[in-house]
């Protein structure tokens, strides 16, 4: 796993590969392998804020997350302070799985964003990976996309 590295960019500083190789990771999970029909693309990719986090080399992603800026009805605990980012399209390449790649780009993101809330939709079923970064649940689970989910928050 030498060969791969953590990477981020914003929109308007992403190669023709490395968006191919993000978009071709998050059909195969979300489309391919989750079956989820809601539309992946949303208009939030594109935005001056956003981030993309991926793991991999070259145009080859086999893990990615996006960290946007917070709608402003963002859901986040009572009494605490509204986010500032909001994690989110986590995605690990199937072949790739449970070897901490996943943990490791949510650890980049904050040791660069850490200072600030941040919240997050987590299928429930890895909501333990985000508990291990310092995320604690917050209202009731949820289904959204025919996918179990969990609010998380991190203040």
């Amino acid at each position: 796993m030498s060969e791969h590295s953590v990477q981020h960019a914003r929109w308007d500083r992403l190669t023709t590969d490395e968006l191919y190789g993000i978009v071709r990771l998050r059909n195969r999970v979300f489309a391919l392998e989750q079956r989820v029909s809601d539309e992946d693309f949303d208009g939030r990719d594109r935005e001056p804020d956003t981030e993309h986090w991926w793991f991999g080399a070259d145009a080859e992603a086999v893990g990615y997350l996006r960290l946007i800026r917070p709608a402003p009805a963002e859901v986040h605990p009572s009494g605490t302070v509204p986010p500032a980012w909001v994690i989110g399209r986590v995605a690990t390449h199937p072949d790739h799985r449970g070897r901490g790649i996943a943990g490791g780009l949510v650890a980049a993101v904050l040791a660069s964003h850490g200072h600030e809330p941040v919240v997050l939709h987590a299928q429930e079923y890895v909501a333990a990976l985000y508990e291990r970064h310092g995320f604690r649940r917050f209202g009731a689970p949820y289904v959204e996309a025919g996918i179990r989910h969990v609010g998380m928050y991190r203040a």
